[in-house]
């Protein structure tokens, strides 16, 4: 069957303005921005996306102009990212197409009506890949390092990915999508013969006049429509068409374009039973999009049976599921930490805390046991130094991702290399947040494997490449394939049982990525920073149910919490610091993975799954970075706990904090920005101010350490000098060029004159 002639060879009484008004994809177009506004926010945000203006400080544009594939950015990665592109958009189509396809009933009359909507539906998608190439070319040329020949590969590889998907669905559609003409069994000149007056009106008459000539209000005017990719014809009346059985050529047509998504959205599914596959782990950016796909298709799939019944039976079920989650505990789903015994609840009522706090025998052991362990750090420098009284040097390192992790990894090496390791040995305590403590864990870990392994030599090269990879892809591909909705997959760990989320598969991509800390315990740590062959890590991620700090180390570390048992803190103290080991002591605590404390360390808000803790009632821990984003309160806690003992055997404390950003001092004009800004700055000022506060409160604190600390402290920092409009970005990704930047912020001025303070402070 032919679809309507081209316009050039056809009479009608229509003027070029009014075929340009009634033009099919510029109709779609209105009837989107008036009605279609759930799927233009999936758009809008998309846009926002590859133009770099939302989410910028956390990397999300990389994640679509630089996909990675298998840790790689290469013609794979691309074509996955088309192929998931192609799936958004064919969601849209249908989408699209069961909204609004009833209101233009010239499409029951063409051949493959379906695709030809697609086709005439292009405007929104066409701009956003149009405008998803030009921001590739220059982001992969200017921020991945990537001559034009290889860039040009990736972009052709985009389109392969679409083209194999629509290849896929044109298959589909092909077959199953019918016309009224298929439907109804007649010929196209049947119809066209009603056009006769007399003939139309027996049939008519027949027909009860088809319901008053079907001149209904819902029946919008299009005048051309585009028939092909380089042809536009005019649309054929329907005025003389039965309306019962275009409605049922439409409803044919919903019901094959739903069956194509429950087909998807089970594949979908289906993929993610296999994600530890990592042939499987496709990039986060085609993640992303596959999320969005699941949720349009969700939707349309189900108006396609409900009609305008969607969004109230949605709202009824979003009701009812809240309603049984929270009285049954259905649907709510927890994250765990592993290696620990969640069979015993710990009671976590105030009193019970405060027994915790207040036991004098817990104290006493952990203040005998830090006191054993500075007396070994202090025999190891003597006789390393040959000096009587050595400085002590405490580290303290901001989170802030991949670039934190990373830029720890330069400055702690770079250092070790200009004072031959006797930075590491002279370090007491190395505490902080996020991604910082991530990479000193990591530098820990590596410096200990060459100290005991006479075989193994530190390759920082490696070590410095092995930290940078992404950790993001395997994150987001988790949460796209129903990880926050559904976890049907458990492991065991020892004798205890976990689901698989993607917080088990940030663990395992850092375990390959490091190749470093497998199976790996607290408790195997405890002996060597005892004996000060390596050294102490605090860990102080946040109580997210009552802001509190839960301090977890190798060693107990009762001192740090206690508070005197006296009238006056059983009335008013709140009880701020809680010991890991001691509040957990029945629950196997030593045995927790180390790379589960790292993770509740880093646990930044939906990107990973808070962590629960075995109480009663139940707590949820996040990043430390939450409470204090450098470990200047553990830190300086410690010193006050040993001031007489450090004093009396060292020369001075050095306090090194490692900043993955400069401080900001600068004040924001509140006249500057749009009105949204405006209407926005009360709630974000809040989050970008919380940073300040934690500057202002350590500064503050540092400066009232001469109130009761006799000896000598010194402060250095050392940190990345990032200009405002181009940070970059608190992300688990980053590209080649952040890494060149991040290292050489080693090279900047005043972190050169930080370098030569050191020398001199510490005699090397």
């Amino acid at each position: 069957m032919e679809d309507s002639p081209p316009i050039s060879t056809k009479k009608n009484k229509s003027t070029f303005l009014s075929r340009f008004i009634y033009f099919f994809p510029f109709q779609l177009l209105v009837v989107h921005l008036k009605r279609n506004h759930v799927l233009l926010v999936f758009w809008l945000l998309l846009f926002l996306y590859v133009s770099n203006l939302f989410g910028k400080s956390f990397g999300i544009v990389s994640l679509f102009l630089a996909p990675e594939y298998n840790g790689e950015i290469s013609i794979y990665s691309f074509v996955i990212l088309g192929f998931s592109l192609g799936g958004f958009i064919m969601a849209f189509h249908i989408y699209s197409y069961i909204m609004f396809s009833s209101e233009f009933l010239f499409l029951a009359t063409l051949a493959r009506p379906f695709l030809k909507f697609c086709l005439n539906n292009m405007i929104i998608p066409l701009a956003f890949i149009l405008t998803h190439v030009y921001n590739t070319y220059f982001f992969l040329r200017d921020e991945q390092l990537l001559d034009s020949i290889v860039t040009i590969y990736c972009i052709c590889s985009l389109f392969v990915g679409l083209i194999i998907f629509y290849f896929i669905a044109v298959i589909y559609f092909v077959k199953f999508n019918k016309n009224v003409y298929a439907i109804s069994g007649k010929s196209e000149d049947y119809y066209d013969q009603l056009l006769d007056k007399k003939v139309r009106e027996s049939t008519l008459m027949k027909k009860q006049k088809i319901a008053s000539k079907i001149k209904e209000n819902r029946n919008k005017r299009i005048e051309t429509y585009m028939s092909g990719i380089f042809k536009i014809s005019l649309a054929r009346s329907t005025d003389h068409y039965d309306r019962t059985l275009i409605d049922k050529v439409f409803s044919q047509n919903h019901i094959n374009a739903s069956f194509f998504e429950i087909a998807l959205i089970l594949s979908f599914v289906t993929l993610g039973l296999f994600r530890e596959i990592e042939l499987l782990t496709i990039p986060a950016g085609a993640s992303i999009l596959l999320l969005f796909t699941l949720l349009v298709m969700v939707f349309s799939s189900i108006y396609s049976f409900l009609k305008g019944w969607t969004l109230s039976v949605c709202i009824v079920i979003f009701l009812l599921f809240n309603f049984v989650s929270n009285e049954y505990g259905i649907f709510r789903f927890h994250n765990y930490a592993y290696g620990i015994d969640y069979e015993k609840k710990v009671s976590y009522s105030y009193d019970d805390l405060k027994d915790n706090v207040t036991n004098k025998e817990a104290v006493d052991f952990s203040n005998k046991k830090a006191l054993l362990m500075l007396n070994n750090w202090k025999e190891k420098n003597q006789s390393k130094l040959s000096v009587q009284k050595p400085k002590m040097i405490f580290f303290n390192i901001s989170g802030g991702g991949l670039r934190s992790a990373l830029w720890s990894i330069h400055v702690l090496n770079y250092l070790d290399s200009i004072s031959n390791n006797k930075v590491f040995n002279q370090t007491q305590l190395i505490t902080g947040a996020s991604g910082g403590m991530i990479g000193a864990s990591y530098y820990r870990e590596m410096k200990y494997k060459e100290l005991t392994d006479s075989n193994f030599h530190l390759d920082a090269s490696m070590m410095k490449e092995n930290v940078a990879k992404d950790l993001l892809n395997q994150v987001a591909f988790s949460i796209a394939t129903t990880d926050m909705l559904i976890r049907f997959q458990s492991f065991k760990d020892g004798n205890y049982s976990y689901t698989k989320d993607r917080g088990w598969f940030f663990e395992r991509e850092m375990e390959d990525n490091f190749c470093a800390f497998e199976n790996r315990r607290l408790s195997d740590y405890s002996s060597d920073e005892l004996e000060s062959k390596i050294p102490m890590m605090i860990f102080s991620p946040s109580v997210v149910n009552d802001g509190r700090r839960l301090l977890i180390s190798a060693q107990p570390i009762s001192y740090l919490t206690q508070i005197t048992n006296s009238d006056y803190t059983s009335t008013y103290s709140s009880i701020e610091d809680l010991e890991y080991n001691s509040l957990f002591k029945d629950n196997n605590s030593m045995n927790i993975k180390m790379l589960s404390v790292l993770r509740m360390n880093a646990t930044f808000p939906y990107i990973l799954p808070m962590v629960l803790l075995p109480t009663e009632p139940s707590i949820e821990i996040m990043d430390a970075g939450i409470r204090d984003n450098f470990g200047m309160k553990t830190s300086l806690n410690f010193i006050n706990n040993f001031k007489k003992w450090i004093n009396r055997n060292t020369s001075g404390i050095v306090m090194i904090q490692i900043r993955d950003k400069q401080k900001q001092f600068e004040v924001d004009n509140p006249n500057s920005g749009s009105l949204l800004t405006t209407l926005l700055s009360p709630f974000t000022n809040v989050y970008k101010n919380l940073l300040k506060v934690h500057d202002y409160n350590s500064d503050q604190n540092i400066e009232m350490m001469g109130d009761w600390f006799d000896g000598e402290v010194d402060l250095v920092t050392i940190y990345m000098h990032q200009e405002k409009d181009d940070e970059i970005s608190m992300s688990w990704h980053l590209t080649p060029r952040d890494k060149i930047r991040i290292e050489n912020f080693l090279n900047s001025e005043d972190n050169i004159k930080s370098f030569e303070k050191l020398k001199q402070l510490l005699n090397y």
